[in-house]
């Protein structure tokens, strides 16, 4: 039978979500637990990759199995075998046609940023940005943002290994609760390193050193050059996947 589940993880413990041979993974984790249920190599298929200290509050990820356990006892079983930096929240049956990642619609992110004291016990969960910030261009750029795009000036990944740049965002916007700026975003897929770019100058326009018209300018380059921002990973969670 084929399971869907969904796992929280702090991403800061790991090098991301896929096997790497240079660290530890969630996925790897992740394996090793079903594999000993299972008792057989099972391996797990994400949504989509996490960097490392890119967190997780609702990554999905499906895997077969020749058992008939119910969703509650998996959670129970996986959770009693993995770290404590990784839970199961939930697993339900799904059709044998169900795919993690190619069946997703959409995924929404939240990026954390702190604009007011530094806090050293929560460095490997928001990003310190302690510059002067206009609210209002903020909005402004993230405006710029959505709709259907083509983001390869906002892409990481070698245009040979993904032609198709296109994505379409479907929410991009954030509240301020004490000093920190929460920003959501929702879109039909991402590319790597985009949701970072994107946020990095939408900061930037905060700032005042670049105007959020140049955002427009800069997705209708299509061009990897004109993009000289990013920021860092600890700030970012992927917080829901939608079928």
């Amino acid at each position: 039978m084929r399971l869907k589940a969904t796992v929280a993880y702090d991403g800061s413990a790991f090098v991301g979500w896929q096997k790497q041979p240079n660290g530890n993974s969630v996925q790897t984790e992740i394996e090793k637990a079903v594999s000993l249920i299972n008792k057989e190599k099972t391996r797990v298929f994400g949504s989509g990759r996490t960097d490392a200290g890119v967190h997780g509050l609702g990554q999905v990820f499906h895997f077969d199995s020749p058992f008939e356990i119910q969703g509650k006892a998996w959670i129970k079983a996986l959770n009693s075998m993995l770290p404590l930096t990784i839970r199961i929240v939930d697993v339900e049956p799904v059709d044998d046609s169900f795919h993690a990642r190619y069946s997703a619609k959409t995924k929404t992110y939240e990026y954390r940023v702190n604009n007011g004291e530094y806090d050293l016990f929560k460095r490997e969960y928001e990003c310190y940005y302690p510059e002067k910030l206009d609210l209002g261009k903020i909005e402004e750029a993230c405006q710029r943002f959505l709709g259907e795009h083509d983001f390869t000036s906002f892409n990481a990944t070698k245009l040979e290994v993904i032609e198709n740049q296109v994505r379409t965002i479907y929410r991009f916007d954030f509240e301020v609760i004490d000093n920190h700026i929460i920003f959501t975003i929702c879109g039909s897929g991402f590319l790597k390193y985009m949701v970072r770019m994107m946020i990095a100058t939408c900061l930037k326009c905060g700032t005042g050193k670049i105007k959020p018209e140049k955002i427009t300018e800069m997705l209708e380059a299509k061009d990897k050059d004109v993009m000289q921002y990013n920021i860092e990973p600890n700030g970012l969670y992927l917080k829901k996947v939608n079928y």
